[in-house]
C-alpha cells in the first residue's frame, strides 16, 4: 500500500473514533452545559470491557455492545449523583472517573481468571478466530475495510443523534442547558433531561474507546489519557474553522474538527515532533483553538463597528 495512503488511512483511523468522542463531550459540554470528567473514564471502561470480553472469547459484536452499555451506566451514575444526591456537577464526574480506574482494573482482570487485577491486555493478532469488530482475512485489504466499518458506524451515529435532538426529548436537553431554570418553568423535566444526556453522552465515548482499543488490539489503564482534552480541542477547531450556523452544521464541525486534529497532530509526528511530547502538542492546540474564536469574534467587532461608522 503507498506510503501516502496508509498515512490517510491511519488518521482517519485514530481520528474516526474520536468522532464519537467529541460528540459525546458534545453534548454535555455545549448542549447541557455540564463540565462532565466522567468522559476519560467512560472511555476507558469502554476500552477495557471491549478487549477484555474479546480476550476471554466473547464475540467482538456482543463485546463492543456490552463495552458501549458499561459508558452508558457511568454516564448514568454521574447522574444520579447530581440530580438525586445534589452533589456539584464537577464533582459528579470526577468521583465516576475515579471509579472507573479500580473497575478496569478488575475488569481487565476477567482475562487472569477473575483472580488478579490487571493494567494491560493484548490481543493476539495470530489468533485464528475473530479478534475484532475490524478483522477480516483479506491482509491487503485490512486498513481500507477497518476505515470503511469505522466511516459507517460514525455516519450512523451522527444521523441518529441529529435525529434525536429534533424530538421532544432532545429538544428538552438543549433548553435545560441554555436555561435550566426556564426550562422548569416551561415544565421539563430537567433532572431527567439530565439523565438521558450523561447517559448518551457516555454511551457514544464509550463506543468510542471500544472501537479505539480494537484498532489497537490492546488495553491499559492508561489508555484513556488525555482524550477528554482531545475531545475538547476537536470540538474548539472545528467550531473555529467550519462554525456553528445550525445544529447540522455544528454535528458536521464536530467531526470535522477531530479529523483535523489528527491530521495535525500525525503531521507533527512525521516532521519530528517527539511522541513523548503528546500532551504538550494537545495543550498548544487547544490554545491555538481558542485564539482562532477570539480572532473571529474580534473581527466580527470591527465589521459591526465600521458598518456603523459608515
Amino acid at each position: 500500500m503507498p506510503y501516502i495512503i496508509s498515512v490517510i488511512l491511519n488518521i482517519l483511523t485514530s481520528g474516526l473514533p474520536c468522532c464519537l468522542l467529541a460528540l459525546g463531550i458534545f453534548i454535555t459540554y455545549r448542549l447541557l452545559d455540564f463540565a462532565d470528567l466522567t468522559a476519560e473514564g467512560s472511555f476507558l471502561i469502554g476500552a477495557s470491557l471491549a478487549i477484555a470480553l474479546i480476550k476471554v472469547g466473547v464475540n467482538p459484536y456482543v463485546a463492543t455492545l456490552i463495552a458501549t452499555l458499561g459508558g452508558s451506566i457511568c454516564g448514568y451514575l454521574t447522574s444520579v449523583f447530581y440530580t438525586k444526591l445534589k452533589i456539584p456537577k464537577l464533582l459528579s464526574g470526577i468521583i465516576t472517573m475515579t471509579m472507573t480506574t479500580s473497575l478496569a482494573l478488575l475488569i481487565l482482570g476477567i482475562t487472569k481468571g477473575g483472580t488478579f487485577f490487571t493494567n494491560n491486555v493484548a490481543l493476539s493478532s495470530s489468533d485464528p478466530t475473530i479478534y475484532s469488530i475490524f478483522y477480516f482475512n483479506a491482509t491487503t485489504l485490512r486498513p481500507l475495510i477497518k476505515t470503511i466499518i469505522m466511516l459507517v458506524i460514525v455516519m450512523i451515529v451522527f444521523v441518529i443523534i441529529y435525529f434525536f435532538f429534533g424530538t421532544e426529548y432532545g429538544m428538552a436537553i438543549r433548553a435545560t442547558g441554555m436555561n435550566e431554570k426556564m426550562g422548569k418553568a416551561q415544565g421539563i423535566n430537567t433532572e431527567r433531561a439530565s439523565v438521558i444526556a450523561l447517559t448518551l453522552s457516555n454511551t457514544l465515548i464509550a463506543l468510542a474507546g471500544a472501537m479505539y482499543a480494537q484498532d489497537l488490539k490492546s488495553c491499559d489503564i492508561k489508555i484513556s489519557s488525555g482524550f477528554l482534552v482531545i475531545g475538547l480541542a476537536s470540538i474548539l477547531i472545528g467550531e473555529a474553522i467550519f462554525g456553528n450556523r445550525s445544529f447540522k452544521n455544528r454535528l458536521i464541525s464536530i467531526a470535522l474538527g477531530s479529523i483535523v486534529y489528527f491530521v495535525i497532530v500525525n503531521v507533527a509526528i512525521e516532521l519530528g515532533f517527539p511522541s513523548e511530547l503528546k500532551n504538550l502538542l494537545y495543550a498548544i492546540l487547544i490554545v491555538i483553538a481558542l485564539m482562532l474564536g477570539l480572532i473571529k469574534s474580534l473581527k466580527k467587532r470591527k465589521v459591526i463597528k465600521y458598518a456603523q461608522a459608515s
